[in-house]
């Protein structure tokens, strides 16, 4: 093995693990009851914020990969496709408890959102990939398996261990999120070390002109959201925001 697939392996598995602990940790502070109340009292915030990261935001991305982004190559705007189909940021609830925001409610949509994700990206991608490149071909369960391996999975043993160990839960979760954040670590700086020279080749290119428009679409929409809601509460306002703007912004970053 070489040094270079040596390190793209660590990308790979400290990447995977990140999604892992990460949802695992997100499964684990999952008050099921709390939340579905939640999630049905501000049914107006949730579908708004599914439609606005599941509709508007890739036809957005996909209409700029189709026009001024163009000559973007096929990977790269796969890639692009598959941040703009996939929401819901991990650190939404620490930024909403940084913001004195509503936690539950930025965590409520967040569920949400990633539930949504689940479903939309297998369905979406193969779609997206078929506009920007007819050339690169994937199917429904390509995308779904991992999702449902990686992502739902964990998310499904947390909230049994958080049901069946309350004792234990509070130390686990803290763990969880302290080496899934760890793991996202290293896998920016392997990344870093392993690709630098092609970030440096692609350098002024319309790739880094996308990637800087993904925030500012992101944000625009973000806005939209917000300034939509007639909501009194501060909390609530403040926690949409921390769910949505940062959201649609960082991850097309």
């Amino acid at each position: 093995m070489t040094t270079q697939s040596g390190v793209i392996v660590l990308i790979n598995g400290f990447g995977v693990l990140f999604v892992i602990l990460n949802s695992f940790g997100l499964g684990l502070r999952l008050p099921i009851g709390k939340l579905l109340g939640q999630a049905f009292a501000h049914w107006k915030i949730a579908l708004r914020a599914l439609v606005i990261n599941f509709v508007i935001i890739p036809l957005l991305f996909i209409g700029y990969l189709l026009t001024i982004a163009s000559s973007i190559p096929g990977e790269i705007k796969v890639g692009f496709c598959v941040a703009a189909l996939s929401a819901g940021m991990p650190f939404a609830p620490i930024l909403a408890r940084l913001a004195k925001a509503d936690v539950s409610i930025a965590t409520t949509l967040l569920v949400v959102l990633t539930a949504a994700t689940i479903i939309a990206l297998p369905i979406g991608l193969p779609l997206a990939i078929d506009a920007v490149d007819a050339q690169l071909k994937t199917s429904v369960w390509d995308v779904a398996w991992p999702l449902l391996l990686f992502l739902l999975l964990p998310v499904v043993l947390g909230c049994g261990f958080r049901v069946y160990w309350p004792d234990l839960t509070p130390p686990l979760m803290r763990w969880s999120v302290r080496v899934a954040i760890l793991c996202l670590l290293f896998n920016l700086n392997f990344t870093l070390y392993a690709y630098w020279d092609l970030f440096v080749q692609e350098w002024g290119t319309e790739s880094y002109i996308a990637a800087l428009a993904g925030p500012f679409i992101g944000l625009g929409c973000g806005y939209l959201l917000v300034s939509g809601l007639r909501v009194k509460d501060v909390g609530i306002r403040h926690a949409t925001e921390s769910t949505t703007r940062c959201a649609t912004s960082l991850r097309c970053s």
